[in-house]
């Protein structure tokens, strides 16, 4: 993995807090095609929300039937002759049973008509008893036109009989949207008079049951809908970088571990995945808990509710400290992944290796030191999260005890009725819940983040044929394929690995490339299919330019045999015929006979219909070779190249492969990189290879006689005759 890169990004987040909202607004559009379904779970999310905070806003209706002696409706007429007249009504009773008493006035009232708010208590002009004024009040409707009037008789103390005071008539406002709400729900709600008191609480206590059943099935719709929504966004993002990898240059490669890259496709769409389903469902649910019960909580008491809001900046600062470094741990974290998967990879992929050396306890070792750069990153990342959850209830305690000594202070002074006081606390501690829950939110989203930028890296890096628009659509070779003054340089490298290279390659020629380890030979011809592209100098294809062309039109005139075989999971006839949807059998079987691979395929438990398995690992050596020698017969190319494409073939095998390469190089244009000399005796020239170089040119007999360093090799490299059977 390009560590430099990695720690670039990170100290380039650091001064730049807009990268992290784009990757957020991209990750989210991921979810576009599935915005229907999105919204129906948030639609339900909302539901949840409302029924919920229903659920609780319960509790004080059920305080108001078992600790008051006013009772619920009692409750509801003063709350909405209170709303009405825009004052605060105490509840009847006390010290002067035949007042309502006036605790404070709330804004522009009918009591009031000269401004003058120094009345304190009101009663009943009839004579009636104050429970029955404030009925009266909260349910008196207009006449046609014209507005209620009511006569009642205003104190500026409680303490004069109101058969002592005046009577006045005071017009009665329209009842507001919360007023008539309230009302209408009082009237659903037996009456819970002494003797009925017990139903009144069954049918209180049956809707909470209703309320929260019907909350929980919405909430369970939500969850699964958005949790819908999320995963088959994940699964695009999965394809387009599955998408976008396929087609990245190789030089991309040369930067990057594959286990780097398999990280990214697991743990960092995993960590996405998480932070997607967290924002969407709790960062949706939770606040809109938290708006909806800090309504009912101002609904209650606004004073007392708005000084729980003191604490929010503080539980905001705590977020964005630990977000910030959450997001930096969960990046280094993520190396770390790559680094365990990488180094598990190869100790897996060369356990024959490991146990013929008895090098068990050294990968052992070597693994354990990975292993342990990953839990101190685990560990940092678990401290950050434990930290909040304790910071943020240590908040609500401390602000939960301030609120309580508030309370009951009003509660012994008789201002707050101990109904009131029991919703209160039962709303405001419900309301530290979901800001609680909040809290994991932004450590969640700044670890997907962190994914998303490690993911957009890939996304975001141009691919093959980016640079200019190719338009040619090239034919079979007609004329020949020629280097100009062709260098390469690998990144990293410090010397070229091809050093200013012409080449003349002409129709049907056959050429053998040799030289020593580290020569430039298989660079050399993997710039022809353009694996890479030079560092200057230019590759002509019957005169047009191979960066002109389309890619898939050139690698389709070429069929590839590399020097590690490469097998994958499938049949052996969808393993011949890769590349093709719907191959044909028959010409798979035939170009399986010609790479001498028919007979064991055959022996093979269900023949080329059977499976492989990952890698091919149920092979040798040597058939897997002739297996993808006969991948490059059925393709059928006119250029052919072969990377040491006979190192693992034993000598009956080869001397039929060999036969077979010649009959079907026929007429086709063949690269050979052999280290065989049977393999390169028969090629029409042989070109030597030298330190990125090409230093001789010639036929077998030409150069041994010429050029030393190709008799050096035919000397001491070559191999004349095959070895035993792999």
């Amino acid at each position: 993995m390009d560590v430099s890169l990695f720690s670039a990004d990170a100290r380039k987040d650091r001064g730049d807090r807009r990268l992290r909202r784009r990757e957020l607004r991209r990750i989210l559009a991921m979810l576009r095609p599935y915005l229907g379904t999105l919204v129906l779970g948030l639609v339900a999310t909302v539901a949840f929300a409302t029924l919920h905070t229903v659920s609780i806003g319960a509790a004080l209706p059920v305080f108001k039937v078992l600790l008051e002696e006013e009772g619920l409706h009692g409750w509801i007429d003063r709350t909405v002759a209170g709303n009405r007249l825009n004052v605060e009504f105490a509840p009847p009773g006390g010290s002067a049973p035949d007042w309502v008493r006036v605790l404070r006035v709330t804004g522009r009232s009918a009591l009031f008509p000269d401004g003058n708010r120094t009345y304190v208590a009101i009663a009943d002009a009839a004579g009636r008893p104050p429970a029955a004024l404030l009925h009266d009040l909260a349910h008196a409707a207009p006449t046609g036109n014209e507005p209620p009037f009511f006569a009642i008789k205003a104190a500026f103390t409680d303490d004069v009989r109101p058969e002592d005071v005046e009577s006045a008539q005071i017009s009665l406002p329209t009842l507001d949207a919360q007023a008539r709400l309230l009302r209408w729900a009082g009237s659903l709600v037996p009456a819970a008079t002494d003797s009925r008191k017990l139903e009144t609480l069954e049918f209180l206590l049956i809707g909470l049951v209703i309320t929260v059943i019907a909350a929980n099935v919405f909430r369970y719709l939500g969850e699964v809908l958005i949790a819908r929504s999320v995963l088959r966004a994940m699964m695009g993002l999965r394809a387009k970088l599955y998408a976008r990898t396929l087609c990245l240059p190789m030089s991309f490669f040369a930067s990057q571990t594959t286990a780097d890259l398999v990280t990214r496709f697991v743990q960092d769409v995993q960590e996405i995945q998480r932070g997607m389903l967290t924002l969407l469902g709790k960062f949706i649910r939770e606040p809109m808990r938290a708006l909806f019960i800090m309504y009912l909580a101002f609904t209650l008491d606004w004073r007392i509710t708005l000084t729980m809001v003191v604490a929010a900046p503080i539980a905001v600062a705590v977020f964005l400290l630990v977000g910030r470094s959450v997001k930096k741990a969960n990046r280094k974290l993520l190396q770390a992944y790559g680094m365990m998967i990488g180094a598990l990879t190869a100790s897996l992929q060369n356990l024959r290796v490991v146990k013929a050396y008895t090098a068990e306890p050294q990968e052992q070792e070597r693994l354990g030191k990975v292993d342990w750069r990953m839990f101190k990153q685990q560990l940092k990342l678990a401290k950050l999260q434990a930290f909040v959850s304790p910071m943020m209830e240590t908040l609500a305690i401390i602000g939960g005890s301030v609120v309580t000594i508030w309370l009951a202070s009003r509660v012994l002074d008789h201002e707050l009725p101990v109904s009131k006081f029991a919703a209160l606390g039962v709303t405001l501690s419900m309301l530290f819940d979901p800001l609680r829950k909040l809290s994991d939110v932004y450590v969640r989203v700044q670890r997907s983040t962190a994914g998303a930028e490690r993911i957009f890296q890939v996304i975001d890096h141009p691919v093959e044929g980016d640079e200019t628009d190719r338009t040619v659509e090239l034919k079979p070779l007609q004329k020949g394929i020629e280097y100009v003054g062709v260098s390469f340089t690998y990144f990293g490298a410090v010397e070229p690995a091809v050093r200013n290279v012409s080449l003349s390659i002409r129709r049907g020629e056959t050429v053998a490339i040799v030289g020593p380890n580290g020569s430039g030979k298989t660079t050399l011809v993997s710039l022809l299919p353009r694996f890479f592209d030079p560092d200057s100098g230019v590759i002509l294809y019957d005169g047009v330019d191979v960066r002109d062309a389309r890619l898939s039109s050139l690698r389709g005139q070429i069929g590839l045999v590399s020097q590690d075989a490469v097998i994958f999971a499938g049949t052996p006839v969808e393993n011949i015929a890769y590349g093709v949807p719907a191959p044909d059998e028959k010409s798979a079987v035939h170009a399986a006979v010609r790479a001498s691979a028919d007979e064991f395929i055959r022996a093979i438990p269900g023949g080329y219909g059977a499976a492989l398995g990952e890698r091919g690992t149920t092979l040798s050596g040597g058939q897997r070779q002739r297996m993808a020698i006969a991948r490059a017969i059925f393709r059928d190319a006119p250029i052919l190249i072969f990377d040491e494409a006979t190192s693992q073939i034993d000598s009956e095998s080869e001397q039929k492969i060999q036969t077979a390469l010649r009959e079907f190089s026929r007429g086709r244009t063949t690269l050979i990189i052999a280290h065989r000399l049977s393999t390169i005796q028969f090629a029409d020239r042989i070109v030597v290879m030298d330190a990125g170089s090409v230093i001789d040119t010639g036929t077998h007999r030409e150069l041994f006689e010429s050029c030393k360093l190709y008799r050096k090799l035919c000397e001491t490299q070559f191999v004349p005759e095959p070895a035993a059977a792999v």
